[in-house]
């Protein structure tokens, strides 16, 4: 099924839609094609026919063109004059005849009359394939579209020009273009005057799948987060030069969101994952107070691995019985670590 529009209505809609759709009968739309991507492609081919090549092309095969049409020109000169010699020669007849005989100059009459309709006939068709082809195009003429091809891109691509100064030009190009919508969009141009284009052009991709984050980058956020935080992961990635799918830069919030669309776990889920546990629950495993576990941590006794920005942490496991407790009062000795390093 196949779409076409008017030049006049081109650059004004995002999206070019059937003739039969809601607009006129309050239906469903039957189809769609993005205007985006016709725009564009109407605008690079304007630009190429435009070029001081193609004119230059264009005003010799014209020019060709008048020569041959002079050769007729003369063939359809002598249609005229045969037409004016017949029409004479019945007025001629007509004028001679008995106005007593009635019958005879009611016929002469009505051939005079046919041969004047015929010479007038013949008259306006040569006048009008005379004035439609014979359009001579002389020095003058051929500086200035030479000129106005140089000057043409700059024109169409001034920002200052106006979308309805543009729709002008189109209306003086092009007559349609038929819109075929499929797997590719194929576009059909009807210049003025009869010659065609035709373009093959490729559908852009749906916003969905724009906005979707591309799956290497999702890899290496995966792989980011085992080390660290949200925070962490966009300051590692705009130090890399990646950007979102709108050109800005990652942060915190973008992250996350990327996290809970790919069901990617965060850094706090990993460490739990291996086994780390907070200081609640490594001052219960040791019978210790949180603040000795904090203590040991800045002392390196234990290891420690902080899983967001503001400095929180898990802790690796320690054995069971891999601390002896000193005797005595507070600090009075500490306690001892039964094994090398804890960290």
């Amino acid at each position: 099924m196949s779409i076409r529009y008017n030049v006049a209505y081109q650059q004004l809609v995002p999206t070019y839609v059937c003739q039969e759709a809601s607009v006129r009968r309050a239906e469903k739309v039957c189809q769609s094609v993005p205007g985006r991507v016709v725009d564009e492609a109407i605008s690079d081919l304007l630009l190429d026919l435009m070029q001081p090549m193609t004119l230059q092309v264009a005003i010799a095969v014209q020019q060709e063109v008048e020569a041959r049409v002079s050769e007729t020109d003369s063939l359809r000169r002598k249609h005229v004059e045969r037409a004016q010699y017949e029409a004479e020669l019945a007025r001629r007849r007509f004028m001679k005849v008995d106005p007593e005989n009635r019958l005879v100059a009611d016929t002469l009459e009505a051939e005079w009359n046919n041969k004047l309709s015929s010479l007038a006939e013949a008259q306006e068709q040569y006048e009008r394939q005379t004035q439609k082809q014979r359009m001579l195009i002389d020095a003058q003429t051929r500086e200035q579209l030479l000129s106005l091809a140089a000057d043409f891109p700059r024109v169409w691509n001034d920002p200052a020009v106006e979308p309805r100064e543009r729709k002008r030009i189109l209306r003086l190009l092009i007559e349609d273009v038929t819109l075929i919508n499929g797997e590719m969009i194929q576009v059909h141009v009807r210049l003025r005057g009869g010659a065609t284009r035709s373009l093959t052009l490729a559908k852009p991709l749906p916003i969905a799948q724009i906005r979707k984050t591309k799956p290497e980058v999702v890899a290496e956020i995966d792989a980011l987060l085992d080390r660290y935080c949200d925070r962490e992961v966009a300051d590692v990635l705009n130090r890399q030069g990646r950007r979102t799918w709108q050109d800005e830069p990652f942060n915190l919030k973008k992250i996350a969101h990327i996290r809970h669309a790919f069901n990617l776990k965060c850094l706090y889920s990993r460490l739990r994952a291996k086994g780390l546990l907070t200081a609640k629950e490594m001052s219960v495993r040791h019978g210790v107070t949180t603040t000795t576990i904090n203590l040991w941590a800045r002392e390196g006794r234990l290891k420690k691995h902080r899983y967001d920005n503001v400095r929180r942490c898990l802790y690796e496991p320690l054995e069971h019985g891999a601390i002896l407790k000193g005797q005595g009062g507070r600090r009075a000795k500490q306690p001892t670590f039964t094994f090398a390093q804890a960290g």
